[in-house]
């Protein structure tokens, strides 16, 4: 066995809307926020979707087949490594910031989060928030934070499909209403909420804020660059490469392929079209919004078909 294909976790949150079920073929009887395609976050985790180890967790699967189906670059991993996600925004998220590792123990947190966002649906007028426009000190964040006019002192960046942006622990941002986005990220959901637009949930309560760790955790200085942009390799367009994964989009019109080592294990996200994932005698056939995990060491891997898809590894 070199590979699985993977059944996410599903949540939902009062900015989620129903495309993650019509469009990518997500099942709930709640319109989804967030699908987590590859989790191996406690009590969040997805499961093997078919085969000997069908329904098994991403935990249960390493103890079944050993943590040597990760790689050597995980091999003295405390936890799961990385968390891979679709997320669809009916309504802005809230202004947040996330620590970074250090931040996140100073702060009693579960772990620091780096990630990035790979823009797949974006309604016409569509935007979001990524970093401050102009360095603040800590009273005019502060203030700015607490009457609302935190969002004047962001960039605000019109986004289309295919947009891809780095957002570093620290940097403060939101994702805005009508964006549907593929999120590769350390595996952590810790997220402290800045401003939540006053909004209410359906008992009437506004969302917590985590103003005071939000301040020790963000960057207040502008960012220097707001997109990724990545150089070819083969049928391969790498994205991100930093110190807790690897992207590359590969866009496969007929024939592609990519090949996994025994440095790490690999995941494919199918975010348009359908197609085939083919190693030696293993095939999977797959559509818009499934993922596959990819063993270390799974060697050359094959797509068919005409799609594209998000390769992530570490």
């Amino acid at each position: 066995m070199k590979a699985v294909k993977l059944r996410p976790y599903c949540a939902k949150a009062i900015w989620g809307g129903n495309k993650l079920r019509e469009k990518y073929g997500k099942k709930a009887d709640f319109d989804i926020a967030e699908s987590w395609e590859l989790s191996g976050y406690p009590g969040k985790e997805s499961c093997v979707d078919g085969g000997i180890h069908d329904g098994k967790t991403i935990t249960e699967l390493i103890e079944a087949e050993g943590k040597q189906i990760l790689g050597t670059k995980a091999a003295n991993a405390e936890k799961f490594p990385i968390l891979i996600k679709f997320i669809d925004a009916v309504q802005p998220l809230s202004i947040q910031v996330h620590p970074d590792d250090a931040k996140a123990e100073l702060l009693g947190a579960y772990g620091g989060k780096t990630e990035m966002w790979i823009v797949c649906e974006a309604d016409e007028g569509a935007f979001l928030y990524y970093g401050v426009n102009e360095a603040l000190d800590q009273e005019t964040f502060a203030a700015s934070v607490e009457d609302g006019s935190i969002t004047d002192k962001l960039n605000r960046i019109a986004v289309k499909p295919g947009d891809t942006f780095f957002i570093e622990a620290g940097t403060i941002h939101a994702i805005g209403a009508g964006i549907t986005i593929c999120e590769i990220q350390q595996s952590s959901d810790t997220t402290y909420r800045l401003y939540d637009y006053k909004r209410t949930d359906a008992n009437g309560n506004q969302r917590e804020l985590h103003i005071e760790k939000g301040k020790i955790a963000s960057n207040l200085t502008p960012p220097d660059h707001f997109y990724e942009i990545g150089e070819k390799k083969g049928d391969e367009n790498v994205l991100v490469t930093c110190p807790f994964f690897t992207t590359s989009i590969i866009d496969v019109n007929g024939m592609a392929e990519t090949s996994v080592t025994s440095e790490s294990f690999s995941t494919v996200t199918v975010t348009d079209g359908v197609g085939t994932i083919e190693l030696d005698s293993e095939y999977f056939e797959v559509k818009k919004g499934d993922t596959v995990m990819l063993f270390a060491s799974a060697g050359n891997v094959m797509f068919k078909g005409k799609m594209t898809v998000v390769k992530a590894t570490l």
